[in-house]
Formats: structure tokens, sequence, C-alpha cells
């Protein structure tokens, strides 16, 4: 997550979820933004304009939650994109408790431990990296735009309830590349266990979620609940 994106169409969707993930399980649900600066990718990064996906703030059809639309409207003012003041001001803080220190190529160890220890109170976290899932860890610039296996892990082993956002692929159709992450998942012992939520979104969104035992049947309900509250997602099982 980079501050420029902030109340894009792509964190609408999220926000929706889970609010609605929130108070359907009557639980604060932890989001770990896997924020960056974005200067630390490239030079040219902030330069890039993938940041101005906000044409749905003026279609009716998207307003699905008028509390957190208005929010994102005001966020359409670039300098009113800060994350530390949002978490503070946004009603969403009644049903999200938000991870907002930065990660970085030289604090990755100590900015997960971090988290883990923020989120002790919460049996759900999602993780909001740029790009999604990669299998094979490096130390390159770009590797702060993803989440990695062993992060994944470290959660499980707290016995949390792990989701995580999911970029499609302009390469594979949305089955084969989901597949082919399902399988990467499954080579760290990592089992998606609920259906897959699509945001119909402009590139798509996946939500994708590796759940405890005790909660994958209730959470499947709720996913399956909101697909009907929100008719611009498809849920998708493998």
């Amino acid at each position: 997550m980079q501050e420029r994106y902030l109340g894009d169409v792509h964190d609408y969707y999220k926000f929706l979820f889970l609010k609605f993930l929130s108070i359907n399980l009557k639980k604060k649900i932890g989001l770990n933004w896997y924020l960056v600066d974005p200067k630390e990718i490239s030079l040219q990064e902030p330069k890039k304009n993938d940041g101005e996906k906000r044409a749905y703030l003026f279609k009716k059809e998207k307003m699905i939650d008028q509390k957190i639309l208005e929010e994102c409207i005001t966020l359409n003012n670039k300098k009113k994109r800060k994350i530390l003041r949002f978490s503070k001001t946004s009603h969403l803080k009644e049903y999200v408790n938000f991870f907002n220190k930065k990660l970085s190529i030289y604090n990755r160890s100590e900015w997960i431990d971090s988290s883990l220890k923020f989120f002790q109170k919460q049996e759900i976290v999602f993780l909001d990296p740029d790009n999604g899932f990669k299998q094979k860890q490096n130390k390159n610039k770009r590797s702060i735009k993803y989440v990695f296996p062993n992060e994944i892990i470290l959660y499980i082993k707290k016995n949390k309830t792990v989701i995580f956002t999911q970029f499609q692929s302009f390469n594979k159709d949305n089955l084969t590349f989901l597949s082919n992450i399902r399988n990467q998942l499954l080579k760290s012992n990592i089992e998606i266990n609920c259906p897959i939520i699509r945001n119909r979104t402009g590139p798509n969104t996946f939500f994708i979620t590796i759940a405890k035992d005790s909660m994958k049947n209730r959470i499947s309900d709720i996913y399956n609940e909101y697909s009907r509250f929100n008719l611009n997602v498809e849920l998708i099982r493998l």
C-alpha cells in the first residue's frame, strides 16, 4: 500500500469488505497496510498515476455504503491522503485496527514482529501489499510490494485467520492464475480454505483467505452473504 492510493477504488472495496466482516463477526479486523514509501521502490514509482482510479466516486451504482463513500470522496483531494490521520478519524476505526508502520527492505523482520505484537487481540488480520503474494523472498527494492509465505506462516502460528490482497495477472486467466497461487501456497503448507472474493474492478483484486479451522465455516457463510450484499463481487471456489 502506498499513501497516494488511499481512497481509490481498491480501497473502497477493501473497506466495504472489512466493515461487513467486522459487523457480522462482531470483532475488529486487523489491517496491515504493508505501507511503503514509493521512493524506496524506484525514483519513477511516485510519478505513476496508478493511484487515481476514482471514477467510482461519482457513480450512483457504487453507493453501497454512504459513510465509506463520503470519506473516500474527501480523499479525492491528494493533500488529504494521510494514512495516520485517516486511521484516527475514519469511522472505520470502530471496525478495523490499523497497523501504520512503514515497511522497508531494511526493517522487514522487525516490522513483521511489531505487527504480530500489535495484532495480539485480533483473530483476523488482513494483509494489503501493493501486488500480492510472491513465493520466493528476496531483498530487492520491489520485494516490499509483496507478502511472502513465511510472513503468512508467522500469523498462522499466532492462531490468526489471514486474508491478503492479490492483484490480477494480465498474462493468465483468473482461474489459472489463482490455481497457481494456491499451489505455491501449498508448497509452504498454507491452504486456501474459504471462497476467494473477486472484486470486479479495473484491474481485478482478489481477497484470499487462510482461515483457522474454528472460523472457516462461519467466514465462508459470511462471504456468501457478502456476495449478495455487494453485487460487484464474485466468489471463486478452487
